[in-house]
């Protein structure tokens, strides 16, 4: 039985071509896949402008089991073009289709009743309007990979339509398992994860670094996550909020934050970087974490932090905070001097 990754698989290819003669019949690689029985991380290929396919992680899926059922998270690719960010679409199995693909399927529209989406049915006009994301998913059994088509369902005046998704159909191999493992959740509070220089902050007073202008190449900053202000609440009201959201501890939980860049865990590593968190005397929990930036590409840097609580043995996530950080080129000794002189004039 085996089990073939990215790396083992281009190794094979190029090791089979330079063995055999142009002429010699290949045996097919032993695969045996079943679309039933999807498991594990995958990592799609893209034309890679030489004639070769090469990965894209920006494009990856995870199958898992959840309640008894199988289900799949899928990014899609990048969200916006040349920024290094994804969503994460989680999908469930529906059905083997009549060509023997699985089909996964999400729900575009949860929180809207079976009444108004027959509604919206019948009177959308727009082609782009996605009722329903369904992936069709096949084996290839030369390459023991899967095929991915990326398609969604829509309805224009009543009538159904099936169209595909910028990713339209890949090839997906199973993910190295010696690498950093990929990030699969979704960022549910953009915007709420902001550097700053210090370990304490004055909401009132300071101001987070610009990611343009204030962060440098391996020089560390403090992340930070930023709380909901609930306006127009009434203390009580608050406070429960802000107890859902992570701000305050509950009684008898234990909480642990991980951070993610680059979609793997901070620093490439290939352990998921994490911190304890506990709450201060005012049952204040202090979200936050240290760290420097090993690089400045142009595309700048998707950072995350995911929080977690844990209440008798069950891990949850509370909320992925997340944001998109543009560190400037490492910094001379001397430039840091300069920087560090005239921040002092300012302070006089």
């Amino acid at each position: 039985m085996h089990r073939w990754t990215l790396g083992t698989l281009f190794a094979l290819l190029a090791l089979s071509l330079a063995a055999c003669p142009a002429t010699s019949t290949q045996k097919g690689l032993e695969c045996d896949l079943d679309v039933e029985k999807l498991a594990g991380d995958w990592v799609s290929l893209k034309g890679g402008g030489t004639g070769q396919d090469v990965p894209d992680k920006y494009a990856r899926l995870r199958f898992y089991e959840e309640d008894g059922k199988r289900k799949a998270i899928y990014t899609a690719g990048q969200l916006i073009p040349g920024k290094p960010m994804t969503n994460k679409y989680k999908y469930e199995f529906l059905e083997k289709d009549s060509l023997n693909a699985a089909v996964y399927v999400k729900n575009m529209f949860p929180d809207k009743s079976n009444q108004r989406i027959e509604r919206l049915k019948k009177d959308n006009r727009s082609l782009g309007l996605k009722f329903e994301g369904r992936m069709y998913i096949s084996i290839d059994k030369k390459r023991c990979a899967l095929v991915l088509s990326d398609m969604y369902v829509t309805y224009v005046k009543g009538e159904r339509t099936e169209d595909s998704n910028p990713a339209g159909t890949r090839t997906y191999l199973r993910a190295n398992p010696q690498e950093p493992p990929l990030a699969f959740e979704h960022c549910t509070e953009s915007g709420q994860l902001m550097a700053f220089a210090t370990e304490t902050v004055d909401w009132e007073k300071d101001k987070p670094l610009d990611s343009k202008n204030d962060i440098y190449k391996n020089e560390p900053v403090w992340l930070h996550w930023v709380n909901k202000i609930y306006e127009g609440y009434s203390e009580e009201e608050a406070k429960k909020a802000l107890t859902r959201d992570g701000y305050y501890a509950e009684e008898g939980a234990t909480y642990e934050l991980e951070m993610w860049a680059k979609d793997h865990p901070w620093g490439g590593g290939t352990e998921v970087t994490k911190k304890a968190i506990t709450p201060g005397e005012d049952g204040v929990l202090k979200w936050n974490w240290q760290g420097a930036f090993d690089s400045a590409p142009k595309d700048g840097i998707f950072g995350e932090m995911y929080r977690y609580k844990t209440v008798g043995g069950k891990r949850s996530l509370i909320g992925a905070a997340c944001n998109y950080f543009t560190p400037e080129p490492e910094r001379s000794e001397e430039e840091k001097k300069a920087a560090e002189e005239e921040a002092a004039k300012d302070t006089k």
